[in-house]
């Protein structure tokens, strides 16, 4: 790693989101590309959360708390154009505080990395002050700051894909057997290639599937939280 310190940006990886974001010209991308920072960490258990993913969250949750005007001392607020689209996502408050608090957990990797140094508990009060600007930012613009997680150890859709992965290895392991009868055989070793694809193929079309249905819901979400504003 290059940059590395305590601060929510002082390093590569959050050097690079920010990047990204200012190469997006629609507030509302840059939003989503936040919120999805702030949502990835949530899909793993502790143990497996990737210190690159957890700096990222990080970095956006230190974006919501400046675009909700309270940003770091000394660094900007709503760089990004991005206040009106955080009060839009009335959980991204909510939602950064969560995975703050997952993030800095002593099982996480990120965490893990920092207690290896002498600056471990520095690093825990920058996530401590960060947290506090962010309450501070929620009560300020009437958010609420609650937020419950999805445990990604109970989530039912997990269960469903689990349970398929397993089927699909099974009949795999069936497809080899019956081909290792008949090695060789150019059309048999066609049928077995096919097999392969076709469980890829199958893979794909499933994590298509529940990455549309996740953003149907979260965009309902939002047009009932629009209708409620205007009523």
């Amino acid at each position: 790693m290059g940059a590395w310190g305590l601060h929510s940006f002082d390093n590569d990886t959050a050097q690079d989101f920010l990047a990204e974001l200012a190469d997006m010209e629609q507030p509302v991308d840059r939003a989503e590309h936040v919120i999805e920072a702030l949502t990835a960490p949530f899909r793993f258990t502790v143990e497996d959360i990737d210190a690159d993913a957890a700096m990222e969250a990080v970095a956006g949750a230190e974006i919501v708390a400046a675009a909700l005007d309270h940003p770091r001392k000394g660094e900007a607020a709503d760089t990004f154009e991005l206040k009106a689209s955080f009060k839009f996502y009335a959980d991204a408050v909510g939602r950064a505080l969560a995975v703050l608090e997952r993030i800095r957990h002593e099982d996480c990797e990120l965490a893990e990395l920092w207690a290896d140094t002498e600056e471990a508990e520095d690093w825990h009060a920058c996530i401590t002050e960060l947290q506090d600007r962010l309450r501070s930012a929620a009560a300020d613009h009437d958010l609420d700051p609650e937020f419950t997680p999805p445990d990604p150890d109970e989530s039912p859709e997990k269960e469903v894909r689990d349970a398929a992965a397993v089927v699909y290895q099974e009949m795999m392991q069936a497809i080899e057997q019956v081909a290792e009868s008949g090695a060789g055989d150019p059309q048999v070793e066609m049928l077995r290639h096919f097999a392969r694809k076709l469980h890829l193929v199958h893979m794909d079309i499933g994590n298509m599937r529940y990455d549309i249905v996740d953003s149907l819901e979260r965009l309902a979400d939002r047009v009932e939280r629009l209708e409620k504003g205007s009523s």
